[in-house]
């Protein structure tokens, strides 16, 4: 099982068959994707029986990634105490 990588970070698609990779253009078999997920988790897609469609949505799956935000929670802290005073937190607390 040969692997294609396509640029760091966006995960890589393959065929899982004994054709040799010069030959996946002509395989009938299906591609499959590996990508790790926004929650850092490998991730398997299979199913896509052209090229250009494993590569579109391993660029799609990568922009989702790098659009969300890493920590939300964090952010919304920071937002919501932020310009707080130190006596309306521990009032609050």
């Amino acid at each position: 099982m040969a692997t294609k990588s396509l640029p760091h970070g966006m995960g890589t698609f393959y065929k899982d068959c004994e054709h040799p990779q010069s030959r996946w253009s002509k395989c009938p078999h299906d591609y499959t994707l590996r990508y790790r997920n926004a929650g850092r988790k490998q991730t398997e897609e299979a199913g896509f029986s052209a090229q250009e469609k494993a590569i579109a949505r391993l660029t799609a799956v990568h922009q989702e990634k790098k659009a969300a935000p890493r920590n939300r929670s964090k952010a919304d802290r920071i937002q919501k105490y932020g310009a707080m005073q130190f006596r309306e937190y521990t009032a609050e607390w």
